[in-house]
């Protein structure tokens, strides 16, 4: 995610001065999910780790270079916050299970090619690229770490943090859509996307489908 941040910081100068370029806002549905623990199959069993994500509205936003009329290259960043449900099994019988129902933090980090099909004012077009997404559970992973500073008007003041359980998964996916052409350079971009996020073994691999409608502009 840092290495993302200063690339585009170092774009900066060439998204200003170049002329090829496409900057898009977007909204996103994201579809629900569900998916159980190690070994476990696509649809949880009681005896397995599970977790059950609900559908959610988030929002992004894109920019792109433009090789040539057919051919780009882009990076999204999206920003979602669906709730889920979590069960997590007890390997030892006599620990009861734990039960989560909450509100997951996603980022979408996505750089993906583009084709174009055609030069009209109606545009087909693929994506194809390579993902990471970093999901926080906002569910502490363990006991609180205290601090305490000085106030020059309430004397010292001491509150507690907490470390919650987060992860980066990468993966790989794309999208198919139209992406319609307005006057004075703007233009409107429909698709439906599915990206493969790897687990690393621990669980099923999480599959993220949405649909994103953009509204954008050429430079």
């Amino acid at each position: 995610m840092r290495a993302l941040i200063i690339l585009l910081f170092a774009l900066g100068p060439a998204l200003a001065s170049a002329q090829s370029w496409d900057f898009s806002l977007a909204a996103i549905y994201q579809d629900s999910l569900s998916v159980g623990g190690e070994g476990g199959p696509q649809t949880p069993t009681p005896d397995t780790s599970s977790l059950n994500v609900k559908s959610e509205l988030g929002w992004g936003g894109n920019v792109t270079y433009n090789f040539n009329s057919h051919l780009a290259l882009g990076l999204d960043i999206d920003y979602l916050s669906p709730d889920y449900e979590a069960v997590i099994v007890s390997e030892n019988p006599a620990d009861p299970d734990v039960f989560i129902d909450h509100k997951f933090t996603q980022w979408n980090y996505r750089l993906k090619g583009t084709w174009n099909f055609t030069e009209g004012p109606l545009v087909p077009f693929v994506d194809l690229g390579y993902a990471w997404t970093n999901i926080d559970s906002n569910v502490a992973d363990g006991p609180p770490v205290t601090g305490c500073w000085w106030h020059p008007w309430w004397g010292y003041i001491c509150s507690n943090y907490y470390d919650t359980f987060s992860s980066t998964e990468e993966g790989w996916g794309g999208g198919v859509g139209l992406r319609y052409n307005l006057r004075n350079q703007a233009f409107l971009k429909l698709s439906y996307n599915r990206w493969e996020l790897r687990s690393g073994g621990n669980t099923d691999d999480l599959t993220l489908e949405a649909a994103r409608l953009e509204y954008g502009w050429s430079f």
